[in-house]
């Protein structure tokens, strides 16, 4: 198994653990997945509504395991593309250690474009920094949870 089959493993894992949450599930197409930056269409709450599941990140490429503490947000992905902030899920759900962190993907995506603004569009590695990885064209940014939490819409649902 190469390193991308591996990665598209585990992330398939986590969605669909988050889908077990929804009713009637139906999953993206890979050319959705990809160019619209959706995983999994389903029911919660009796809405219909489509979801973008972001499985635990590490820090640093090289950190031996995942933390808890803050997103990476992709502004533009690895080829250069609109990075799924500005997709068309409905909801961008964040798997935490205990509890799925679910927040609208709009209202995550015009806060973080406010501190990128308020920051001058600063370039480094930390919260509220434009990062772009060597060799890649993408364009990302560290936010805490603890900030994501705060934002309007945003609530925790069971694992």
């Amino acid at each position: 198994m190469t390193k991308y089959e591996d990665f598209r493993l585990r992330g398939r894992i986590v969605e669909e653990a988050f889908a077990k949450n929804l009713t009637d599930p139906v999953w993206a197409t890979p050319q959705q997945d990809f160019q619209e930056h959706w995983d999994v269409r389903g029911k919660l709450c009796d809405v219909d509504l489509k979801f973008d599941v972001k499985g635990m990140k590490k820090k640093n490429r090289y950190d031996q395991s995942v933390q808890d503490e803050c997103a990476w947000i992709e502004g533009t992905n690895v080829r250069g593309k609109p990075g799924w902030i500005k997709g068309l899920a409905d909801y961008i759900v964040f798997e935490r250690k205990d509890c799925w962190l679910v927040v609208k993907r709009e209202d995550l995506k015009t806060f973080v474009f406010e501190k990128l603004r308020d920051k001058g569009y600063e370039e480094g590695k930390g919260p509220y920094l434009v990062y772009q990885r060597e060799g890649r064209q993408d364009r990302i940014t560290m936010v805490p949870f603890t900030d994501i939490e705060k934002i309007k819409e945003t609530f925790k649902m069971d694992k």
